[in-house]
């Protein structure tokens, strides 16, 4: 399943997924940006000023890590980020 995630008017991504984690998109969009707030566990995507983080800094190769090696780390079926969809889009995320 192709998903846009559009983070503004000029910055619009593509991922691919699987028909499973699509239709559960929204739901799993929550749980990504309770991970992508938490300091503690999400590490690598923060904005660093003065040597202290001050805010979350993301794109959707951070979803797609997360789906693929927080979220279903065990599945097999995985996300990835694509540059021109060739399918339909069939949701569309808002950041």
């Amino acid at each position: 399943m192709i998903i846009k995630i559009v983070f503004g008017d000029d910055f619009i991504e593509y991922i691919s997924c699987s028909t499973k984690v699509g239709r559960k998109i929204n739901c799993i969009q929550e749980d990504f940006l309770k991970w992508i707030y938490d300091e503690e566990k999400n590490t690598e995507y923060w904005a660093v000023e003065n040597g202290k983080r001050i805010h979350p800094k993301y794109d959707a190769n951070a979803f797609v890590e997360w789906l693929n090696n927080v979220r279903f780390k065990r599945g097999i079926a995985k996300a990835k980020l694509i540059v021109s969809p060739q399918l339909k889009v069939k949701k569309i995320l808002y950041y």
